[in-house]
């Protein structure tokens, strides 16, 4: 809330107001720059100057040359993009760049942009017993980024530009982009998401359907092409990057952004549907195909079935020989009895023949 928060960015401000006269001149923020955030970015002097005027420009908002905790407190209540949980979750993994498991911490405990401050108060204590991050140098370097954050050090990324693509097949497609920029902190990675589009997802009309399949509904229905979830298919430094998994019957769309440790660019888009239309790629499947689709989906349900199917095929033919033999077997029983019973009796009239005849 509102009262947390004002006391949690005094703590902050105190740790970096040296002399205590409540404003944070040029040199105090030049002291945390070469401190606390360090790296290859801040090693001379002048780098150092030139951001500690871009800080105190971006956050001084009564223009007296200096930094005062209410405006701290009203820059870092407009970081809009950490927002959410789920802002906060990418921004550990792709800004911050730790493991999955961090960022789900994160999302799992509702942490957002207004529970920073808190964060990083007693060097993170907060990481470690409540949150349960063990790893120091993972708490370590949470906090830098946090207090990097806090002060508007570095910028987001400019968008990528000349973001291209080329459909080598119905199946494949190759990315190219031109690498980003950003003030201080470099571009380290590109997140490129992919959006399926089934074109053939049906609903109720009037198409003719096919009886004696499973596919009696799905085969007479009609629907506008549903969109799946974004999915993110690539995350690394290279400017280019190739997906195989295309399917045939769909239309893609594609989006990419660059990060580096500020935080995430804007998304640029692809839409691969007029290209895919002119390859002959989204063109309605043949039944035949739809069908094998449908088996092989039915057969993907569970694990291990298409083993026991492959060896439910010997298992049938040993039965089918079984019960041929024993047809075989009560045959030949039936044909002897059958026999036996005509000797019996030819056997019969002949003794009654020679009884008459001895009489």
């Amino acid at each position: 809330d509102g009262r947390r928060s004002s006391e949690a960015t005094g703590h902050f401000f105190d740790s970096l107001d040296r002399d205590g006269d409540g404003s944070l001149g040029s040199e105090e923020v030049a002291l945390f720059l070469r401190d606390q955030i360090g790296g290859s970015q801040f090693d001379s002097q002048s780098a150092v100057d030139d951001e500690v005027v871009t800080v105190i420009e971006k956050l001084d908002q009564n223009h007296n040359n200096g930094l005062e905790m209410s405006d701290v407190l009203d820059y870092w209540m407009q970081l809009e993009s950490l927002l959410t949980a789920e802002e906060v979750r990418d921004w550990i993994v792709y800004a911050v760049q730790l493991p999955k498991s961090v960022g789900q911490i994160f999302l799992e405990n509702g942490i957002t942009g207004y529970d920073f401050l808190e964060i990083i108060e007693n060097g993170g204590n907060v990481l470690r017993d409540e949150l349960g991050v063990e790893k120091s140098s993972f708490i370590n370097k949470i906090v830098k980024h946090i207090q990097a954050r806090m002060l508007g050090i570095g910028s987001i990324p400019e968008s990528p530009k000349n973001f291209s693509y080329k459909l080598e097949s119905c199946k494949t497609v190759s990315f190219s982009w031109s690498k980003c920029k950003a003030r201080v902190f470099p571009v380290h990675s590109y997140r490129i998401q992919r959006r399926a589009i089934n074109l053939f997802e049906h609903a109720p009309t009037s198409t003719r359907s096919h009886p004696g399949t499973d596919l009696d509904m799905s085969l007479s229905m009609h629907v506008e092409p549903l969109p799946s979830d974004w999915k993110t298919v690539y995350v690394g430094g290279e400017n280019e990057f190739v997906d195989s998994l295309l399917e045939t019957g769909h239309n893609y769309l594609y989006r990419i952004q660059a990060w580096n440790s500020v935080g995430r660019s804007s998304w640029e888009m692809i839409d691969l549907s007029r290209q895919l239309k002119k390859q002959r790629c989204s063109m309605k499947p043949s039944h035949k195909a739809l069908l094998d689709s449908h088996a092989q989906s039915q057969r993907n349900q569970h694990d291990g079935y298409d083993h026991w199917e492959l060896l439910a095929i010997p298992k049938r033919l040993a039965w089918g020989i079984v019960l041929v033999v024993q047809f075989f077997f009560t045959f030949v029983r039936g044909f002897f009895a059958v026999i036996a019973m005509g000797t019996a009796i030819m056997r019969y009239r002949r003794a009654s023949a020679t009884t008459t005849a001895s009489a």
